[in-house]
């Protein structure tokens, strides 16, 4: 057997999840549905770009060169399977070719190049290795433009920085690969992602110290050589981030640290009408409509609870959805601006991504520019009492993210028993309801989970933001 690309990268993530790959009997967790969106969404633009290597890169290239796909290379224990070899005839030269649906270079990509760069030229002449990309600047206009979706790097740079180091680690991958015994020393470091949980971390304890917030694979190297299991029994002088601190004294003392002066001083900024906001969206490689960019998120679906002032515990509820084809932008932003007012604080969990989604959406439709900007310079972040440590809990595991925060403070309140009960899986049935093959019937249920999710959502910024005050 061979060491191949595939194999080396997940050694790079977990040398016991490559091992366990080859020897063991127990198949890998399968992919979550979003996971397969991603991976149909590779394929498409694969596709693409293959269509565009042939078309409009290698009749670059001299007279009589082929162009190869998938061809499999071999340097010893070592394999590879190249997305494209150009073979230029005239020169005697092969160029490889490396497709990324990203838009960017991952840390990742500059060893699987290096990889496959050090296996090509064991065998060929090489001359150069690309990585053809996504550029994150196309925008569509009409048909998809091969020719603006994607760019060709040289990659020669990043492979002299990283080719003795990666010659060096996959001499050692090959050596844990021919491993007889488990390298159980050897584990990933992150349960939530873990492939092969069961080998990784069995009988993971709740409050384990993978849960500290912010850690790094040495912090999680450095607590399991002292013995250290729990959040709670990680030593004082261990680290300086204050933050993770205040989790650790948190779970020490099993109760929640509070800047109660800190928190008031926050919410007494906020103005009413006090709006809660939330979207939902919806986003694929290849844009689905003009004026979008690759990966750009349409937004989709709005929920909003609005509080018209501090005397009244009654809340009033708006709420759009998107169920036609085509692009909802306008629909969606002309209902916002019928909502929200030109006055008062717009409260989001995470404002990076409605604020983000707001400057998108002013592109879209410019006559309603000013409106979304309004509504992004009154946006407050309730994350944030949480992300900056103003309200800290050891049962939040480390994050800020609502899904965590809400358990803790409004246990009464839960996601658990809704059909669509997180935010990619509201994606993807949104994706269904309005261009799948499915009954009417089908459809009017999906709208109705997309509603009540939704607008959960929102309820939960609510009660949290009530909790606080």
């Amino acid at each position: 057997m061979k060491l191949t690309k595939s194999l080396f990268l997940s050694y790079l993530e977990s040398p016991l999840h490559m091992w366990l790959s080859v020897h063991s009997d127990t198949p890998p967790k399968p992919p979550s549905l979003y996971d397969q969106h991603t991976m149909k969404q590779g394929y498409s633009v694969e596709k693409l770009a293959k269509e565009f290597l042939q078309l409009k890169v290698a009749t670059q290239y001299p007279a009589g060169t082929t162009l190869t796909f998938e061809a499999t290379l071999t340097d010893g224990n070592y394999e590879s399977r190249i997305d494209a070899l150009v073979h230029d005839t005239v020169n005697n030269t092969y160029d490889l070719y490396e497709i990324k649906s990203s838009t960017t270079i991952h840390t990742e990509h500059k060893y699987d190049v290096t990889f496959q760069y050090l296996v090509g030229k064991a065998t060929l002449p090489i001359n150069k290795v690309y990585l053809v990309r996504v550029n994150s600047d196309y925008q569509r206009a009409g048909e998809i433009d091969i020719n603006e979706l994607f760019i060709v790097e040289d990659m020669t740079d990043h492979i002299a920085k990283k080719e003795d180091e990666v010659y060096q680690l996959r001499s050692e991958a090959w050596g844990v690969m021919r491993l007889v015994q488990e390298p159980s020393d050897e584990h990933c470091f992150n349960p939530g992602t873990c492939i092969y949980p069961d080998h990784c971390f069995p009988n993971l304890p709740d409050g384990s110290i993978y849960e500290l917030g912010r850690a790094s694979k040495k912090q999680y190297r450095e607590l399991l050589n002292m013995g250290v299991e729990l959040v709670k029994d990680i030593p004082n002088t261990f680290t300086s981030n204050y933050k993770q601190r205040l989790q650790i004294q948190s779970a020490r003392q099993n109760q929640p640290i509070i800047d109660h002066d800190a928190i008031a001083e926050e919410l007494s900024r906020l103005e009413y009408p006090i709006y809660f906001l939330d979207y939902e969206t919806y986003g694929e490689a290849l844009p689905m409509y003009d004026g979008y960019k690759p990966y750009q998120q349409a937004v989709t679906q709005f929920s909003i609870h609005v509080a018209r002032n501090p005397e009244s515990d009654e809340f009033e509820h708006y709420e759009c959805l998107a169920t036609e084809t085509g692009d909802p932008a306008k629909h969606l932003a002309t209902e916002l601006r019928n909502v929200i007012g030109d006055t008062g604080s717009v409260i989001v969990w995470n404002k990076g991504f409605e604020c983000g989604r707001n400057d998108e959406l002013a592109v879209l439709c410019p006559d309603l520019a000013p409106q979304l900007q309004s509504i992004n310079e009154r946006v407050y972040d309730l994350m944030d009492v949480f992300k900056n440590g103003l309200y800290v809990d050891h049962r939040f595991h480390g994050s800020a993210s609502i899904k965590k925060v809400l358990p803790v403070l409004c246990p009464e309140l839960s996601y658990k028993e809704l059909e669509i009960g997180e935010g990619t899986k509201a994606m993807l049935a949104w994706h269904e309801m309005v261009y799948g093959a499915i009954t009417a019937e089908e459809k009017e249920q999906i709208r109705q989970n997309l509603l009540t999710y939704c607008k959960l959502d929102t309820w939960a910024m609510v009660e949290i933001w009530r909790k606080l005050i």
